[in-house]
């Protein structure tokens, strides 16, 4: 006997703690390594948001209309004769909810399979439905309704379900119909009018209360007495949606085809260069600018509020130590706060500066035909790159490598763990002037002195396009993000589009009065934004074709043109886009 109680015990423990989830239902026991004492971050967040989401505030929410077809005819009867006994100031808006919650409260039993029950309803409401909207069609057409295969075979009944009723009332007669929902059991007719009528509260006196649903485009005229006379004012027409979805359609197309709006331009300029300012960038990463000069050194200013941290190294080349200044300092490394930096170590004026994306490293290319590496941390170089035998006047940075072009007519690929080319791209006649790798970087284009431009096979270095067409020197090249499109310009003061494809122009832009000297696209490939040596920043159109028209706009300047932004005295350097519409420019003036 004593052990039986023991057994009954045990049992009835273990059915509490399975009731109350502590153990696995599976389990036989209750020993300790079986109790769920502690759960998972992930089950105690699925279990705090599931008790939020279904607390009291949302039950008419998450309330479906798949109540029993009593609930439904109840429901509508005492609505129906709360309307007919209401003040004659309120009836006539809010007789007009009788309609549409009659419709959805008939589709919603055919939807759960109530047929019977359904058209009960609909036979025992018909003439007070027909009497109020006049809706002769629709009533038809619900009356034809045997399935849910029905609703689906019916444009006017799909567009019953998808279009919102929309009912303009008096916020009085509003009020006046909630106190009623509030103090009886109208759950369902709460689920139709949240899912299925758009409610406008009118101010003034003299307007007219209409119902329309709420995509109609046009508003049905003024007055009810007119539509219930005749019964063609159809308020659920069946066309609706197509015609709202085409007027959608031309609305998209309106903005996508209309110029795209221009941006903002932060530009930076290097006043009083002295030096002779010969290149410049700026790393929206870093927030730091970089200017290349002819004296070979290069200078860092910061455009952020925190100032440069910076740890030289005891073995800084660019700065010569005397003995008097290690006395009583034994420290190799010491670390100070900037917002200016100089870097030497070139012999001749500096071409161009790049730093390479994710990383704490910029290369800049000179006239003594090296390449250098630069340390923003330690503001120190770090790696020489030789190879070209003549001056190198630009290079450009991908993920993996970075190319360079020279004076002795050749581009070459670099990686940063090597201090050789790994390729040499031989064909141009003359210098390569600029180098631009493709989106994808299995390309990249060079511009060269020979008014050519070629597209390169980075992995054979073979040559697989040449464009021609430009009257001079080509000195700046940019891919469209989409990788389809290269644009060129130069000291032929054009902008040129070339398609990828087929090798041939698509667009050119005119505007500038001399050497372009930086383009760049917006992210999207809709815009161009393009500065040189005239002074001035401009923006153009690149994704559809104008065609000139005298007297529109100067010869001269092409129709693409968004919006040009002049400058006193600027030599525009570098163009980017970044994110917020904003272009950065970086250029140099040599006056005060």
């Amino acid at each position: 006997m004593k052990r039986v109680n023991s057994d009954l015990i045990h049992a009835t423990v273990l059915s509490y703690l399975k009731k109350r989830n502590y153990i696995d239902q599976s389990s036989e026991s209750f020993s300790t390594k079986h109790l769920r004492l502690t759960s998972t971050l992930e089950e105690f967040t699925l279990q705090t948001v599931m008790q939020q989401e279904t607390g009291a505030k949302n039950l008419v929410s998450c309330d479906s209309c798949s109540a029993s077809p009593s609930e439904s005819t109840s429901q509508f009867a005492h609505l129906a004769a709360f309307i007919k006994d209401s003040p004659s100031e309120f009836k006539n808006d809010i007789e007009k909810f009788i309609f549409p919650i009659f419709v959805h409260l008939f589709l919603e039993m055919i939807y759960n399979g109530h047929k019977a029950e359904a058209h009960g309803f609909y036979s025992k409401h018909h003439d007070l439905i027909e009497a109020l909207s006049g809706n002769k069609e629709i009533l038809q057409s619900l009356a034809e309704v045997m399935s849910t295969v029905d609703i689906l075979n019916s444009p006017l009944l799909i567009t019953l379900r998808e279009c919102k009723f929309r009912v303009e009332i008096t916020h009085d007669a509003l009020q006046y119909l909630l106190r009623y929902l509030q103090s009886q059991d109208t759950t369902l007719i709460l689920k139709v009018l949240n899912f299925h009528i758009h409610i406008e509260v009118k101010h003034g006196p003299g307007e007219s209360a209409s119902s329309v649903p709420k995509e109609e485009t046009e508003k049905a005229e003024a007055g009810d007495s007119g539509a219930r006379e005749d019964g063609e004012e159809n308020y659920y027409r069946a066309d609706t949606i197509d015609h709202s979805a085409e007027e959608l359609q031309k609305t998209l197309e309106a903005v996508r085809d209309a110029a795209p709006s221009a941006p903002s331009v932060l530009l930076y300029t290097f006043l009083n260069a002295y030096q002779g300012l010969s290149c410049a960038s700026y790393s929206h990463e870093k927030e730091i600018i970089v200017g290349g000069y002819e004296d070979s050194a290069l200078r860092l200013w910061t455009t952020g509020q925190q100032k440069m941290k910076t740890t030289r190294s005891a073995a800084d080349v660019s700065r010569v130590r005397l003995s008097g200044d290690c006395i009583g300092n034994n420290d190799t490394q010491k670390s100070s706060l900037s917002d200016y930096e100089v870097l030497r170590g070139h012999s001749g004026p500096v071409y161009s500066c790049n730093s390479i994306p994710e990383s704490d490293v910029m290369l800049s290319c000179s006239e003594d035909t090296t390449i250098r590496a630069w340390q923003f941390s330690t503001c120190s170089n770090v790696a020489v790159y030789r190879g070209h035998s003549y001056p190198v006047w630009d290079i450009d940075v991908s993920p993996l490598f970075f190319a360079s072009a020279s004076k002795d007519g050749t581009a070459r690929l670099w990686t940063t763990e090597r201090t050789f080319p790994l390729r040499i791209y031989c064909g141009h006649m003359m210098d390569v002037d600029c180098v631009k790798f493709h989106p994808n970087c299995k390309y990249m284009a060079t511009g060269s002195n020979d008014k050519s431009i070629r597209l390169w096979d980075i992995n054979e270095a073979k040559s697989v396009r040449l464009f021609t067409g430009h009257r001079s020197t080509v000195v700046s090249l940019a891919f469209s993000p989409d990788g389809k499109y290269l644009a060129s310009a130069g000291e032929d003061r054009r902008i040129k589009i070339w398609d990828l494809g087929s090798g041939g122009v698509v667009k050119e832009l005119r505007g500038h009065g001399d050497t372009v000297y930086s383009i760049c696209f917006s992210p999207d490939g809709s815009m161009m934004a393009s500065g040189g040596i005239d002074n001035s920043i401009r923006m153009w159109d690149v994704r559809t074709n104008f065609e000139d028209q005298s007297g529109s706009q100067s010869s001269n300047t092409s129709r693409e043109l968004i919006k040009q932004f002049s400058t006193k005295s600027v030599h525009i350097h570098q163009l980017q886009f970044i994110k917020s519409n904003l272009v950065t420019a970086v250029g140099g003036t040599t006056h005060s």
